[in-house]
């Protein structure tokens, strides 16, 4: 069986009953999910849940069957070896069935989930949104050239429009989902992916309060909260501290900056994103330094020598710190980081004044500060 069960209370009353008529006891935590994917030669084909637990059973001509229980319902991931993508589908006990081609695996249709016909009128509704996005990153990848920002404010504001425009529009579908959908745990899970996984304290917390009770406890609303108490370590007004090891392997402790206003910056040289920000970051640095200014880059690298490369290309001359660990580095981790670029800006204090400046926003708050 694929999981060991705790049994746990939710809305969807997921215990065990009993059935009248015979007395038998029904497990209403129990799933099966098989079917057919055209083209698939015998062998195994491997299920994966979003709390890490993995199954796999051995199909004949394409065709499989999982059994097992879940103590709730959750996200997976059908999977065929020597594939990088898959099916992602949500799952509730009972049965489903997936039908599909292996050489289209993403288009295979599920059936037997309510939860999973949620999930696809959302992403209908956010593909349409995501498909207006496609020209704003374009846009994004024509902002810098060798390192130097080339457009004009003018330019910028339109890009920027655009993007809170989207921003606006994905706020308004989230919240219309939840308030049609308040108890589902479909709900937490879009949450996540769009508030978490792209970060925004505000609308994480205006979609959460919109959320029943039922949704709240599901196991992706119980993250959002975990995520919220992690989040609140640099929150405005807390004073966040670390020490790591800079580029020479002398320690740097973050609080030892006091006296100066100091802007935390979460990157890494593989982060395109990253390395597009890296010229506002610059010319922050260049026009604020002399009044007051420090920054401190960490960096999710695992490869010192990619680090390395990647700062002396785009110019970035002030304090890097890394222990090289990537997503496992020890403040990623104790600050919630789930996303880069990612920054907060702490006050001659120590404390933290603002989240996330980049761009223009990054000037104008320097330039209030300083001025």
């Amino acid at each position: 069986m694929m999981f060991t069960i705790r049994k746990t209370l939710f809305l969807f009353s997921l215990a065990c009953g009993v059935l009248p008529a015979t007395g038998q006891r029904v497990n209403k935590t129990a799933y099966t999910i098989s079917g057919k994917i055209a083209g698939l030669k015998d062998g195994k084909i491997y299920l994966s849940a979003d709390n890490g637990k993995t199954d796999s059973v051995l199909a004949k001509d394409g065709r499989f069957s999982f059994k097992g229980e879940m103590p709730e319902p959750m996200f997976y991931i059908l999977k065929l070896p020597g594939q990088n993508g898959g099916k992602g589908f949500f799952a509730e006990p009972g049965k489903i069935t997936i039908t599909g081609i292996k050489d289209s695996l993403y288009n295979a249709v599920v059936t037997g989930s309510e939860l999973q016909q949620q999930l696809e009128e959302w992403s209908k509704v956010w593909r349409t949104i995501a498909l207006q996005a496609g020209p704003m990153y374009h846009r994004l990848d024509s902002v810098t050239e060798h390192g130097k920002i080339k457009e004009t404010k003018e330019e910028r504001k339109v890009f920027d429009d655009g993007m809170e425009s989207l921003s606006v529009q994905t706020y308004a579908a989230v919240t219309t989902f939840i308030k049609k959908y308040p108890q589902s745990p479909v709900g937490p899970f879009i949450i996540n992916d769009r508030y978490i996984n792209y970060p925004n304290a505000e609308k994480l917390a205006g979609s959460f309060a919109l959320l029943g009770e039922g949704a709240r406890q599901s196991y992706y609303g119980k993250k959002i909260i975990a995520y919220q108490e992690t989040m609140a370590k640099t929150a405005v007004g807390t004073s966040p501290d670390f020490t790591l090891a800079d580029t020479v392997g002398n320690m740097l402790k973050l609080s030892s900056l006091k006296g100066k206003y100091v802007l935390v910056d979460f990157w890494a040289s593989w982060c395109g994103p990253c390395r597009k920000e890296n010229p506002n970051v610059v010319a922050a640095y260049k026009k604020y330094h002399s009044q007051g200014l420090e920054i401190v880059s960490v960096s999710l690298d695992t490869k010192k020598d990619l680090w390395m490369r990647a700062i002396a290309k785009d110019s970035l001359g002030w304090n890097h710190v890394s222990d090289l660990r990537g997503w496992e580095s020890a403040p990623v981790k104790e600050f919630g980081i789930h996303a880069i670029p990612t920054n907060f800006l702490l006050d001659k204090e120590g404390r933290v004044i603002a989240n996330n400046l980049r761009g223009a926003a990054l000037l104008d708050k320097l330039g209030a500060l300083l001025n």
